[in-house]
C-alpha cells in the first residue's frame, strides 16, 4: 500500500509544491484534498517556473493522474486560467481528474470575502479574497453547489432561485459588496459551458483513488496551506477554512486512515507566514526585511511580501504530534547561509511562565516571548546542485548541526534536506519512498 502524504508543517509556504513535484515522478496519482486556489505552490523545473493554485502538482508529469478531491473546492474560471496557462507550455490536461462531490467557488463568494473582510473593520483575518471562505461556510450551511450538479440542470437551476435570493439580501447589510446582479439565465449559461469544459473530467475520485490503492499504485497526497493555519487546530480565527492535518486527507480525499503509511512534513528552516495573527518568532525591521528579501519570500498567490522570523519548534511540535509525520523535508536551509548565529525557538514564556506546548488562546500566543537556543551558522553555499550531488557529509559542519538539533527535537529524520528551489538541489536521504 504505497501512500505518501506532503502536508505544510507550518503556516503554508514551506515549500511543498517542490517537493510534490519531486516525488510525483513515481507517484501514478497526485491527490488534492482541501482549499481551493487561494494555495499557491511556484515550481521550479528546468529553466520553468510555473505557479499552480488549483491543479496539482503531478501534472507537470505528464502521464500522471492528477484528481482534486472533494474536500476542495474550486473555482471554474480560475481553473480554465490555469490549465491554458499549462497546455500553452506543451503539458497534457488529460490525466486530470475531479470530484463531482467537490464545491464550487462562485464569483458572488469573491465580493462576499472581501466584503466580510471590509465589514471586520481593523479586525481583519487577511484572507486572499478568492471566495474559499464563503464556499465553504455556504458548503457546511448546505447552500453550496458541487461539481456533479452541472449534470443535473432542474436541481441546479433550484439551488440557483434559492442562493440568488440568499445572497442579494445578505449583499444588502454589507455595503461593500454592491449588488447581487446574476440572474437565472446567466447561471443556466455558465452550468452549460463548465459541462462542456470539464464534464470529461469528473468523476467520483475516491472510487478511483481507492481502486488505485488497492492495485498497489504509488498515490502522493499533497496539502495546501500548513498545519497552523488548520480551521481546528491553527492560530483560529486566523486561519483557513478547511481542515490541512493529515486527518483532512480521509474526508477530503475519501480514504479511510488505515490506507495513509507515510506522512512527510515539509519545514522551513525558518518561519513564515502571511497576513495577520500571532507570530511568536517574527523578526521585525530591517532583520524582518532582510530575510525576506534573501529568501524571496512573497505570497505565491497575492504577491504580499512574508512575514519572517526565525524557526519556531514549539509550533512545529503541534504539528508533528497532529500529523504524525513520519519524515521531515528541511526546506530553504540555502537562504540562512552567510548568518554568524541563528536562533532557533524551543519554548514561549508567557506571563512569567516557560511553556513548550502551542496554545489555544490567541490572547495568550500575542504575549508570548520566544525563548531561543542560539547555534553557529554558516557561509553562503556557492553551487547548490554541486553540493546536492555530493550528498549529507558535504554540508557544511554546522547546517548538519542544526538539522541534527531539528530531528533529536523532533524526534524525526530529516529525510529530504532542500538546499535551493529546483530538484537538482535537493538531497534524498531516504529514496525508497514507494517501498
Amino acid at each position: 500500500m504505497p501512500t505518501l502524504a506532503i502536508i505544510g508543517a507550518q503556516w503554508g509556504d514551506e515549500g511543498k509544491g517542490k517537493i510534490t513535484d519531486y516525488l510525483a515522478e513515481d507517484a501514478d496519482l497526485v491527490v488534492r484534498f482541501q482549499g481551493g486556489n487561494n494555495a499557491g505552490h511556484t515550481i521550479k523545473t528546468g529553466g520553468e517556473v510555473f505557479k499552480l493554485h488549483l491543479l496539482p502538482s503531478g501534472i507537470l508529469h505528464n502521464g500522471r493522474l492528477s484528481v482534486i478531491g472533494n474536500g476542495v473546492v474550486v473555482n471554474f474560471a480560475d481553473l480554465v486560467e490555469e490549465m491554458e496557462q499549462l497546455t500553452s507550455a506543451g503539458y497534457c490536461m488529460d490525466g486530470l481528474r475531479i470530484s463531482d462531490r467537490a464545491h464550487l467557488v462562485m464569483n458572488y463568494h469573491k465580493r462576499q470575502d472581501a466584503a466580510e473582510e471590509a465589514y471586520r473593520g481593523a479586525k481583519t483575518v487577511g484572507t486572499t479574497k478568492k471566495g474559499i471562505g464563503p464556499a465553504y461556510q455556504d458548503k457546511v450551511a448546505r447552500n453550496g453547489f458541487r461539481v456533479g450538479d452541472i449534470f443535473e440542470e432542474e436541481l441546479f437551476m433550484e439551488r440557483t432561485r434559492y442562493n440568488l435570493r440568499l445572497k442579494k439580501d445578505l449583499f444588502k447589510i454589507m455595503p461593500d459588496a454592491g449588488t447581487c446582479e446574476c440572474t437565472d439565465e446567466t447561471f443556466r449559461k455558465k452550468m452549460e459551458d463548465w459541462r462542456s469544459r470539464f464534464g470529461k473530467y469528473v468523476c467520483d475520485t475516491s472510487v478511483l483513488i481507492n481502486d488505485a490503492i488497492d492495485g498497489g499504485k504509488n498515490i502522493l497526497f499533497e496539502g495546501a496551506q500548513g498545519v497552523m493555519l488548520d480551521t481546528d487546530h491553527g492560530t483560529y480565527p486566523y486561519v483557513t477554512s478547511s481542515n490541512t492535518v493529515a486527518g483532512g486527507i480521509c474526508a477530503g480525499a475519501g480514504v479511510a486512515p488505515n490506507k495513509i503509511e507515510k506522512v512527510l512534513g515539509c519545514l522551513k528552516a525558518y518561519t513564515t507566514r502571511v497576513g495577520d495573527g500571532p507570530f511568536v518568532t517574527e523578526l521585525h525591521g530591517e532583520n524582518g526585511k532582510y530575510l525576506m528579501e534573501k529568501g524571496g519570500e512573497y505570497g505565491t498567490t497575492t504577491g504580499r511580501g512574508r512575514r519572517c522570523g526565525w524557526l519556531d519548534l514549539v509550533a512545529a511540535e503541534h504539528s508533528a504530534r497532529l500529523c504524525g509525520f513520519t519524515s521531515l523535508a528541511i526546506m530553504k536551509l540555502d537562504v540562512l547561509g552567510g548568518y554568524r548565529k541563528i536562533n532557533v525557538c524551543t519554548g514561549y514564556k508567557i506571563d512569567g511562565h516557560i511553556v513548550d506546548r502551542f496554545p489555544a488562546s490567541i490572547a495568550k500566543l500575542q504575549r508570548a516571548e520566544p525563548v531561543y537556543e542560539e547555534m553557529d551558522g554558516w557561509d553562503d553555499l556557492g553551487s547548490a546542485e554541486k553540493m546536492a550531488k555530493k550528498g549529507f557529509d558535504a554540508l557544511p559542519e554546522n547546517m548538519r548541526s542544526y538539522i541534527r538539533f531539528i530531528e533529536d527535537r523532533l524526534r524525526i529524520p530529516a529525510d529530504i534536506i532542500s538546499i535551493g528551489p529546483g530538484r537538482s538541489e535537493t538531497i534524498d536521504r531516504r529514496k525508497d519512498w514507494w517501498s
